[in-house]
């Protein structure tokens, strides 16, 4: 009896095994005959394409970037000592030379009185002994060792001199004070920060242009400025440097000297724009910057073929003007470019083009 169960669960096992295999085909063949109605539905893509087309081009162009201080520094202490006197706050406007602090100089003083007393005896000491070298009453030793005498206490004095001048501290550059790092009673050590100064009276833009802009321009070339805050003025601008290498973005850093207007005042960290004007224009062939895939750095195009296919394709950028990219490389003018259903596509994929 026990066999004869087994073997009946054995077989309705069996069934149902086999039934579940025979539900999972059916449903395989089914969704693989889907998949064959809809491909055969969407066969082609529909597309809009615009045509390449060479069009004169003013080779002006815009670039845009940030203002910064032309000059800007943090200058330390020389010599360490207790402030006895400040006189700059943030905020203050010095200018080059002007007396910023004072430190204790009186143990430096009484050195210096010392030094001097050390200075005039070593002095009539050789007076005293090149007049008895005259005279034979005394050795060329004596006289050099006198000589020597003479010599370092007024080298003494000039090195207390130098170390007195620098407990009035000067400011090196002219400017505005952006950050105090010290007050009055502090003790400065030799290194420590005094102030932060930027001078605003010369800012320069920073802007970033490409490789096709780039060559285009050169030092020393006049520039017309604008800021966004003052839409009514314009400034002049020189560039003063061009950067030797791009950054990691395939762009140029470049900077321009502006002098700062009294009635339209400029501070660092405003926005600008550099107008490059030129006369000339030339020819390029352009295409929608829509049609671009991917970036303009790795640029590429989907071109419709005759026979209503695309292929997929490398090419080099140019200037960039309004909505319009010249391309000097992978495109022939009248070629046609996809310009939107891109994200359907690969290579040859059949396509419809829409009117």
């Amino acid at each position: 009896m026990k066999i004869v169960r087994i073997l009946a669960v054995i077989g309705v096992l069996t069934i149902l095994v086999a039934s579940i295999a025979f539900t999972l085909t059916k449903n395989k063949e089914k969704m693989a005959d889907n998949a064959k109605v809809v491909e055969k539905t969407v066969s082609t893509f529909p597309v809009a394409i615009a045509s390449a087309k060479t069009t004169e081009l003013n080779t002006s162009f815009n670039a845009t970037g940030n203002f910064e201080p032309r000059k800007e520094m943090t200058f330390v202490a020389e010599m360490a000592g207790k402030i006895t006197q400040l006189n700059f706050d943030k905020g203050s406007t010095v200018g080059e030379g002007q007396v910023m602090l004072r430190t204790d100089d009186e143990a430096l003083q009484r050195q210096m009185k010392i030094a001097k007393i050390a200075f005039d005896k070593a002095k009539k000491d050789l007076e005293r002994f090149e007049n008895l070298q005259k005279a034979n009453a005394t050795t060329e030793v004596n006289v050099e060792q006198a000589r020597f005498a003479f010599q370092n206490a007024e080298q003494q004095i000039e090195q207390l001199k130098e170390q007195i001048a620098k407990t009035i501290v000067k400011a090196p550059m002219s400017g505005t004070v952006v950050r105090k790092h010290v007050e009055k009673g502090s003790f400065l050590a030799p290194g420590a920060p005094i102030a932060d100064l930027t001078d605003i009276g010369g800012l320069k833009l920073v802007i970033k242009v490409s490789d096709v802009e780039v060559l285009k321009i050169r030092t020393g070339m006049t520039v017309k400025v604008q800021a966004d805050v003052h839409s009514n003025a314009s400034y002049t601008g020189v560039i003063s440097h061009i950067a030797v290498k791009a950054d990691n973005s395939k762009r140029y850093a470049v900077d321009i000297d502006v002098q700062n207007n009294g009635q339209y005042p400029l501070k660092a960290g405003m926005y600008g724009t550099a107008l490059f004007e030129f006369n000339k224009t030339g020819t390029a062939l352009l295409i929608p910057r829509k049609g671009i895939v991917g970036s303009l750095k790795d640029a590429q195009v989907y071109i419709a073929k005759a026979d209503n296919t695309v292929e997929l394709r490398k090419i080099k950028t140019g200037i960039i003007k309004d909505d319009m990219v010249e391309v000097y490389e992978g495109i022939t003018e009248g070629e046609n470019v996809v310009t939107t259903g891109q994200v359907n596509l690969s290579n040859g994929v059949k396509i419809t083009i829409l009117k």
